[in-house]
């Protein structure tokens, strides 16, 4: 399933908005983790089941959707906290012009 970006919001330099990015990572979580509705964007991602294998999945299935190469050195605990912290390290990259 893949998310396109519709323009609702004022976007970042990619045309994606930081609440569609976290929509994009919560489905592609969803999609990743075998999950349903239960996992929100404010869900315990390793209690949700992440791991160092579905990261790697994750990652790969985001930059693939969003067309951005998410920076690894990004990826902090606090940063994988929750879909919506991902998302919003994702959005900053992108804003910041470095993806």
């Amino acid at each position: 399933m893949l998310v396109d970006p519709p323009m609702t919001q004022a976007p970042d330099n990619l045309g994606w908005t930081r609440a569609e990015i976290a929509a994009c990572v919560v489905a592609t979580l969803r999609d990743v983790l075998g999950l349903g509705e239960e996992l929100g964007p404010d869900a315990d991602l390793r209690a949700a089941g992440l791991d160092s294998l579905t990261l790697t999945q994750l990652l790969l299935a985001i930059e693939e959707r969003i067309g951005v190469w998410i920076d690894e050195s990004r990826l902090t605990p606090e940063n994988l906290a929750s879909p919506g912290a991902l998302a919003a390290c994702i959005h900053e990259q992108m804003v910041s012009g470095q993806c």
